[in-house]
């Protein structure tokens, strides 16, 4: 691992690196920090993909190395009451995915489904962040979860800058592609309760406006 982050390091790239357990994120920003020792880079130069258990301790240190992470809140809700019987306990299961604490330092944090581990499904994921709700509807908490705003972002503008890809995508702005999805509300005034339940009305791709297939 130390040898091809090395190589990718120096060579300039953006990493992305899957991490979900405690030890291996603690691993993953160890070899990060002896390499931004040899050869010092910008904030953002690595991404720390899923994220599924972690704390606070490691949210510090996420901070403190200038790293982003790309977070699988649905963790949350399909293995939340799972893993506080088996495995983890109630304590530690609770503390599954704690973007809270990263977003409060500053880190850009984007969410991804990892489909199909969870639905491909922005707005459910979006929704999943705030409520840290599990599927028998237990409340994982704390830590808390995201703003609605803090979410959309999240789905949106900044997972295109986790991409590097934010001069082209990501928000709707003059010089960027014409490719965004149309919602029949805004998610702002659906709120979190109807977050998850908005239908997408069609799509504008290149332009050019196309609805949904309705039955």
């Amino acid at each position: 691992f130390r040898k091809l982050a090395r190589k990718y390091w120096n060579e300039g790239y953006q990493i992305h690196i899957h991490a979900n357990g405690d030890a291996g994120i603690d691993f993953t920003l160890d070899v990060f920090e002896e390499l931004q020792l040899e050869k010092p880079r910008l904030k953002n130069s690595i991404s720390l993909e899923h994220y599924g258990y972690a704390n606070e301790r490691l949210n510090r240190r996420v901070a403190e190395f200038d790293a982003m992470v790309s977070a699988n809140p649905f963790y949350v809700t399909s293995l939340g009451d799972v893993y506080s019987k088996v495995g983890l306990g109630a304590d530690r299961a609770r503390r599954i995915t704690p973007i809270r604490g990263l977003v409060d330092r500053d880190v850009l944090v984007t969410l991804h489904s990892d489909f199909g581990m969870a639905p491909a499904d922005p707005l459910y994921l979006a929704w999943a962040a705030i409520t840290r709700s599990t599927l028998s509807g237990k409340v994982m908490s704390p830590p808390g979860g995201l703003t609605v705003d803090e979410a959309m972002r999240a789905i949106t503008v900044d997972a295109a800058r986790n991409l590097n890809l934010e001069k082209d995508i990501g928000s709707i702005e003059a010089g960027k592609y014409a490719d965004f999805a149309v919602l029949d509300e805004s998610p702002y005034d659906a709120g979190v309760a109807g977050l998850r339940d908005l239908e997408v009305w069609g799509v504008v791709f290149e332009g050019r406006k196309v609805q949904s297939r309705t039955e």
